[in-house]
Parts: C-alpha cells; structure tokens; sequence
C-alpha cells in the first residue's frame, strides 16, 4: 500500500465526509450530565498514553480528542492520522468507543496513532479530575490522560483565510488581491479583521468547540467580485471551530467550510 502526505485539512475532510454520510442516523445526547457535558464541551490534548509522558507535538502536530458536537460521534489524533467514530457514555462513569475511519497518512512516528487507537478499542471507563480527562479498562492504570484546552486561548491571535467553500470558484478567482484574515482577541472575546476589502468587526461566543459569530460590521469601500461576501455570509454561519497547531478550521455542523493559516 503506497502512502502519500497531505494536509491536516485533507484528513479533516475525509472524516467530515464519513460523519455527513451517518448523519441520517444520528442520535442526539440531550440529557447528559454535568460532568459528560464538561467532557464534551473542551477539546482534550494528549499528556499520558499507557503511562508514558507526551509533552510537545509529534510530526509537528498535537495530538487530541474532540467530542464532535452532535452528541455520539468523536474525532483524535496521535500527532499524524485522524481517527473518529462513535461513543457512547453509560451510568457510573462508563464509557465506550467504536472505532471508524482513519486517515491513512504517513508520518515520521507512528506508533503514537496505533496506541491511541487501540485506546478507543479497550476503554470502558473514564475519571475527570480537574481538567484532567483518564481513559481506563477497568480499575487498570489509565490507558492515556488528557489535558482540557482553554479555547479563547487557542484562537487568540491573527489568522489568513486559505480555504473556503467556494461554490464552484476557486480560492485565486474569489481573492485575487487580499486573502481575508480574523483576528481573535481573548480578553473580550472581540473578533476583528479584514474581508479580503473592507475591515470588519463581530464578536465570537465560544464554548469548547461550538463557536457563533455576532452579526458583522463593517467598512462599506466597493470591492469586486464574490469573495468578500462569501465570506462574510460564511462566517455567520460556522457553528464549530477546530484549531491544531497554526490551522484554524471552521465547521458547519459536520462540514469543514474556512481553513486559516496563523499569522507568526
């Protein structure tokens, strides 16, 4: 079998499209308990895996587990391919996994994906502590730890579009000029930025994953063409937000639709 490289976004949208394909059967999580609902409402990095440290990133990736926001379905990473499936919580601190699709990248180590996956397979039970997540098989030393993120600090700072749902025009063709930035303030949860054209400015109620934009301001120059628009209206309607490293990837519902690159 012949590997090939690609982006985080490629791995991002071969699972978006397998979550899209379950959505007919999905089932919706509505009366969880304080304790899931703190559980699925963060993003999770990766601190211990079969007892063993993970400091850093790995293939310059961090690993992490999201709990996808429809209730059942998750999506992690060892530091190079992105896993998903199912879960489900049960009484007295139960949980399962049900492995699904990865993608099939190769990376420099690799052995961090294959543990983790096999993590999902054997966990029956989970213990929060603080903001710290356990996956356990019984009353055994955990099988991997992970560390709640603070999701306002992860979005802080600049960040240039290089992806967008385009309707069939391709990115140059939508913003043959100025490619659109967001910047990301956390301290008041002010969103400012540029269009591709006009300045603009919103404000972004985070909490974990799930992200909603306020309705947008902006200057009112005249600007050719559909990009500055496109965006605009994307904007207002992104619903998630998924940050690995110097990619920011905004979601609509299961359908990754922006990807932006950090500004260093």
């Amino acid at each position: 079998m012949i590997y090939m490289k690609k982006s985080i976004f490629s791995a991002l949208a071969v699972l978006t499209i397998l979550f899209a394909s379950c959505a007919g059967g999905k089932k919706v999580v509505t009366n969880q308990s304080s304790e899931q609902s703190e559980i699925t409402g963060n993003r999770w990095v990766l601190i211990e895996l079969n007892g063993k440290e993970i400091t850093g990133k790995l293939n310059n990736k961090e690993p992490f587990l999201d709990f996808m926001n429809d209730g059942t379905r998750y999506a992690a990473s060892g530091g190079c391919n992105t896993m998903g499936g199912e879960y489900l919580f049960g009484g007295n601190g139960k949980i399962t996994f049900k492995p699904g699709m990865s993608t099939m990248m190769a990376c420099d180590d690799m052995e961090t994906d294959k543990l983790l996956s096999e993590v999902f397979k054997n966990t029956n039970n989970y213990t929060l502590n603080a903001d710290i997540l356990s996956l356990n098989q019984g009353r055994k030393a955990p099988l991997a730890k992970f560390r709640k993120v603070n999701a306002q600090n992860n979005l802080a700072g600049t960040w240039t579009l290089d992806y967008i749902d385009g309707a069939g025009n391709t990115f140059e063709e939508l913003y043959p000029n100025n490619k659109p930035t967001i910047t990301f303030d956390p301290n008041s949860n002010k969103v400012t930025g540029n269009g591709g054209c006009n300045n603009f400015n919103s404000s972004a109620e985070v909490n974990g994953r799930n992200i909603k934009f306020s309705p947008i301001a902006s200057t009112r120059m005249a600007c050719q063409g559909n990009g500055e628009p496109l965006f605009f209206q994307t904007l207002q309607k992104v619903n998630v937000q998924s940050v690995n490293g110097d990619q920011l990837t905004l979601i609509v519902g299961d359908i990754a639709v922006m990807r932006f690159k950090k500004n260093k």
